[in-house]
């Protein structure tokens, strides 16, 4: 782990989520053995011996639910599923939805009506391969923008750092790469939360600002209508944004974010962070930048790929009760 990691609460690259299509998460422990268990005494014959019992389905601890987001989830299944103009979600989705909005039916239903207008929009098909593709396809449409998508240990979470003078205005401004940011935007919150445990515990953004320009960088249109059309339409909790080496104009650009980005995403956001050693990104474009934003999408994917295996599998449980 490198000093910056240590710095951003020690965000590590998550390793490979194994065994995912059973449901066991790469932290959990083996179930402890009953040492007192008695023992079958063994006769000769096979078909007198004691068997062990069935052994409950083991349950992967990032998919937990209390029994209130269950009931929350459960109204909100029913209020979206009785509207005939909108699209039946995943039992994943309504849980997510229930994390976020809690016991506000109305404000997830909301939600649902303006996230379907959105992916009809850009042409989002909500589906896996469609995920691999755009999450390719943005990272590679601002090459020095995305210095690393990690996982954080400590918390169960997951960060994205980026470099804000790889962010190219100009490509926004044409209506291909605009779509193609918008919709790479949506995946990438979706590889943030790849559990219930990682939505509950939020994201976290990490911005070098160093040598940002509101002339060829963003400017306050653009950084509008990405939070509107973006931050403030996808249920996600914002754990924090910390903003590196931010000088005046980013400083102003944040605040001007903050008038239309909600309360608990706004209030999270840290200005004027330092890191004594140089800007971040001499710490992430190693050994080179086409290495490391190969890197960079490869985590992507693999998180996202996660999300989808453990929407099927929680979809498939008839254990779920939502």
């Amino acid at each position: 782990m490198n000093v910056v990691e240590a710095e951003i609460e020690q965000v590590a690259v998550p390793r490979a989520h194994q065994d995912v299509e059973g449901g066991n998460h790469p932290n959990e422990e083996p179930p402890p053995q009953n040492e007192d268990a008695p023992v079958a005494e063994d006769d000769g014959n096979e078909e007198n011996q004691q068997q062990p019992p069935p052994q409950p389905p083991r349950v992967d601890s990032s998919m937990e639910l209390t029994d209130q987001e269950r009931q929350w989830a459960r109204a909100i299944k029913t209020a979206i599923e009785s509207c005939p103009d909108l699209d039946k979600l995943s039992d994943f989705e309504y849980c997510q939805l229930a994390i976020i909005d809690q016991a506000d039916v109305g404000a997830a239903v909301d939600r649902a009506i303006c996230l379907k207008g959105f992916r009809q929009e850009y042409n989002i098909q909500n589906t896996l391969e469609d995920a691999l593709v755009a999450l390719r396809s943005v990272v590679s449409l601002m090459p020095q923008l995305f210095l690393s998508f990690t996982y954080n240990h400590c918390n169960g979470g997951y960060a994205m750092i980026a470099d804000m003078r790889g962010f190219d205005l100009q490509v926004l401004k044409t209506e291909k790469g605009w779509k193609c940011f918008v919709a790479g935007l949506y995946y990438i919150l979706h590889a943030m939360g790849p559990d219930f445990h990682s939505i509950r515990t939020g994201i976290t953004h990490v911005y070098e600002c160093d040598r940002f320009s509101l002339a060829s960088n963003m400017d306050f249109k653009i950084s509008k209508k990405i939070c509107t059309e973006v931050y403030c339409l996808y249920p996600f909790t914002m754990e924090q944004v910390n903003c590196f080496h931010s000088g005046l104009c980013f400083n102003m650009l944040i605040s001007s974010c903050r008038a239309v980005l909600p309360k608990s995403v706004g209030s999270n956001i840290h200005i004027g962070c330092i890191f004594p050693d140089g800007r971040l990104s001499q710490f992430y474009n190693t050994p080179d930048p086409q290495t490391a934003m190969e890197k960079t999408i490869l985590q992507m994917q693999e998180s996202v790929r996660r999300r989808y295996a453990m929407q099927a599998v929680f979809q498939a449980d008839c254990t779920n009760d939502i």
